[in-house]
């Protein structure tokens, strides 16, 4: 699974470090195809209706810009999070207008602030600026909405031709999306979610987040089913090769996946939150002995410079084996040994 450094790391082996608060979204949105998966520019409209029918969603792009992308989102998640925080607060008079620098923006969603970086946020502005979404969800079957991700953009400084010149930014955020904040149909991020690189995942880390929650069983879905949801132009075969390679590597934050079948024998994934995973082989070994063995094996993971974001995964895939807990720490110093990924 491709993920990316921290640019802004306090202590190297603390994800939580990544950024100071805790990233919301719309669950409404993670569930659904908004946004382009891909990196390449996409003005191919995505038209997504819902099995039953009664929900329906068409986001079209600006041929100049192209579509709004999965990566572009990460704006609109720190808008909804300052927002959340101003709900949260009991603040008055809260509207759906943000006011920021770009430097606190780029910081907020774990980029990095080279000159480069400005060019690249004020491109994704533009992109959600001018990305037209029509749906019928909170509207009713026979009505709909339409609305921009983003609304009026101002700013203080030079844009254009030197974007780091740029000082403030007022972002507009559209009223369907206020109202579904205002309403508590809000969801926490892992902040992991911000070092993925890679389109589908962090369209699957969305779905699953949506769906498997916090539920102890986890969530199956079909593969056809998560194809549709993530909005994705590759053929499904080689949509279903990607989530299957993902299966094997089984990195994704917070949800192990697992290959699986429905009851009619239709390929699907299972997402079960690694808290889980890890309790279910505390149960089989022992409450106390596995505790003892996470610390010790997370020591020596990182003291084997292996990758902190890879531990949750190679544990959990060790002790589902049937590995004594405390072999872990030993086979991680092993040149010798190759590690469950």
């Amino acid at each position: 699974m491709s993920t990316r450094n921290d640019p802004h790391p306090v202590r190297d082996f603390f994800i939580n470090d990544l950024i100071d608060y805790a990233p919301k979204d719309s669950a409404e949105m993670m569930e659904r195809p908004f946004f382009s998966i891909s990196k390449r520019k996409r003005n191919k409209p995505i038209q997504y209706t819902t099995p039953d029918g009664k929900l329906y969603i068409k986001v079209s792009a600006n041929p100049t810009h192209g579509m709004a992308t999965i990566w572009d989102a990460d704006i609109l998640i720190w808008c909804i999070s300052r927002i959340v925080q101003q709900r949260d607060n009991r603040e008055n008079d809260i509207r759906p207008v943000i006011h920021t620098t770009p430097y606190e923006l780029l910081k907020g969603i774990a980029r990095g602030t080279s000159g480069q970086d400005y060019i690249e946020l004020l491109r994704a502005i533009r992109r959600l600026r001018t990305t037209e979404v029509e749906t019928n969800i909170r509207a009713g079957k026979r009505r709909y909405t339409a609305f921009h991700y983003l609304g009026d953009i101002e700013g203080e400084g030079e844009s254009d031709d030197n974007p780091e010149q740029l000082k403030t930014l007022t972002l507009r955020i559209p009223d369907w999306l206020l109202d579904g904040i205002m309403s508590g149909n809000i969801l926490t991020l892992d902040r992991e979610y911000f070092l993925l690189t890679g389109g589908i995942e962090r369209a699957i880390y969305r779905v699953a987040r949506k769906h498997a929650g916090n539920q102890k069983a986890g969530w199956i879905c079909k593969m056809t089913t998560l194809y549709e949801k993530t909005g994705s132009e590759s053929p499904l075969k080689k949509f279903t090769f990607r989530i299957r390679e993902m299966c094997r590597s089984d990195e994704l934050p917070r949800y192990a996946m697992r290959e699986t079948t429905t009851a009619d024998g239709s390929p699907a994934v299972h997402f079960v939150d690694r808290a889980f995973v890890v309790e279910a082989a505390r149960e089989r070994r022992g409450a106390d002995t596995a505790q003892r063995g996470w610390e010790d094996a997370r020591t020596a993971w990182i003291d084997a410079e292996r990758d902190p974001r890879a531990f949750d995964g190679a544990w959990a895939r060790w002790m589902e084996d049937g590995h004594k807990p405390e072999a872990f720490a030993k086979a991680c110093s092993d040149p010798r040994c190759v590690m469950p990924s």
